[in-house]
């Protein structure tokens, strides 16, 4: 109440002191310049106060200047016609000029209004930008809850979790701020008689998933729309900082991700290099023992099958390390593949037979690499064969194509698509048994080295994958 009425005493005192210093210096100043005068007080109340107590200075002052100047002087009656123009020429000017004073005291008020958000802005942009992300979105919020209020962040799935501290109303203001976008709840023309005020975190056209809850002043007043649009801006900020705080979360997330699945890889290839020298003696030793004792040739047939899952786990560590360079050579195809199946324990009940025709032109590929290869697809089809695995190869185009089938239950149609993958063993097709990396190290390899491999289903109805190679280059005459 004092600070509401100040303006109007200080212009009245200031009209009483022009009237005071006019009526003394009349005859030195003239009517004319005393009148001036009495625009004084109407420029420093409207400047200081605003229209009100400019338009209650320049009325004092028109007042004064007619009780205490014009003749009969002490008096408030006007006889002649050049002094009522004067007393409506100084009541008109004071208006305007208290007028223009206030209009230019509100422009600096707004000018001022803008720069203290501007720097607001920076200083919490400045505090946005440090490191880490989510200290920095911690200090931010501190910063706008100390001065606009409790400032929390509401994401949509906590909506329901968080009932005590929202009403039914604020709840549905903060579910269409999160869906469309738009400020809403107190002081806003959506839900504008909540009891806080919902600030979209990114922009109108991008999803949300998270909004600002800022509650009403603790004063009761209702926030202007300049300054709910400063608050949104702030909230872009803070928006900002969210994602920045997600994408280093997810950053060292998959740093974790990596860093483990680097010590697997390295745990899996130590573990099968390990293996290896101890397994070679092994399997020696049994295969001497095989000629003399059945048991012996059991025991050779399992060892043999742990030597080849611990060659599957080096070769997938060396396809995941991404370490495969193939070294190529021109190869004898019908050699490699006696190669591989020589080093086949072929079970009793089982045949298996090779269709390659003499005249079969070299191929392209790396000796290692594909004697792997041709072992897991043989192993593969020897394994679900109920009677027979053949082998055929045929020249097509430019290529050479090898067909290695079984006459076993065959891979459903709707699993093909996921045959090559990593420990997949479909239950009832040709991969019902074994680690489930065969057959992916097959493609990983053929894939490392130019080839493709297929499968489809063969004339005896199992399985039958196909391995298509490039043709060697012809030497230069």
């Amino acid at each position: 109440m004092r600070a509401t009425a100040t303006p109007y005493i200080v212009a009245l005192f200031a009209v009483a002191g022009v009237s005071w210093l006019s009526s003394v210096w009349l005859d030195v100043l003239g009517l004319a310049s005393a009148a001036l005068l009495f625009l004084l007080p109407v420029l420093y109340a409207a400047t200081r106060g605003g229209i009100g107590p400019g338009l209650f200075a320049a009325l004092s002052g028109a007042g004064a200047y007619n009780f205490f100047l014009l003749p009969p002087r002490f008096t408030f009656r006007v006889h002649r016609l050049d002094n009522v123009v004067s007393l409506v020429v100084l009541l008109a000017v004071a208006i305007v000029t208290s007028r223009l004073a206030t209009r230019l005291m509100a422009r600096e008020a707004e000018a001022l209004e803008r720069a203290s958000m501007g720097e607001e802005a920076a200083e919490l942009s400045a505090i946005l930008g440090a490191h880490p992300a989510r200290s920095a979105l911690q200090g931010g919020l501190d910063l706008v809850s100390g001065r606009y209020g409790d400032l929390v962040l509401v994401s949509e799935d906590a909506l329901q979790s968080i009932g005590a501290a929202f009403s039914s109303l604020d709840l549905s203001a903060a579910a269409w701020a999160i869906h469309n976008g738009d400020v809403t709840g107190h002081g806003t023309q959506v839900m504008g008689t909540a009891d806080w005020t919902f600030f979209p975190l990114v922009q109108k056209n991008r999803p949300a998933s998270e909004v600002a809850a800022l509650a009403r002043p603790a004063n009761g007043s209702i926030r202007r729309a300049n300054q709910l649009e400063h608050l949104r801006q702030l909230a872009l900020l803070l928006g900002q900082c969210r994602d920045r705080d997600m994408l280093e979360a997810e950053r060292r997330e998959r740093e974790m991700l990596e860093q483990s699945d680097h010590l697997r890889r390295t745990f899996m290839a130590s573990m099968a290099h390990d293996f290896r020298t101890p397994l070679t003696v092994i399997t020696g030793q049994l295969a001497l023992l095989a000629n003399t004792s059945a048991g012996a040739g059991e025991a050779l047939a399992a060892a043999q099958r742990l030597e080849r899952m611990m060659a599957d786990l080096l070769g997938a560590a060396r396809l995941e390390s991404r370490s495969l360079t193939p070294s190529f050579e021109s190869l004898d195809l019908v050699d490699v593949i006696a190669a591989a199946c020589d080093g086949t324990t072929l079970p009793p009940h089982l045949l298996l037979t090779r269709t390659l025709p003499a005249d079969l032109p070299f191929v392209k590929a790396d000796p290692v690499l594909l004697h792997h290869v041709l072992a897991n697809l043989i192993d593969n089809a020897l394994r679900h064969a109920k009677s027979q695995v053949a082998l055929a190869a045929t020249q097509e185009d430019g290529t050479v194509c090898l067909a290695i089938s079984d006459d076993g239950p065959g891979v459903p149609q709707a699993e093909r698509s996921r045959i090559f993958d990593r420990f997949i063993r479909l239950e009832g097709g040709d991969q019902s048994s074994g680690s489930g990396l065969g057959l992916a190290i097959a493609k990983g390899f053929s894939d490392a080295m130019g080839m493709s491999v297929s499968i489809s289903t063969a004339a005896t109805g199992g399985a039958c994958f196909t391995l298509v190679f490039p043709l060697a280059e012809r030497p230069c005459a």
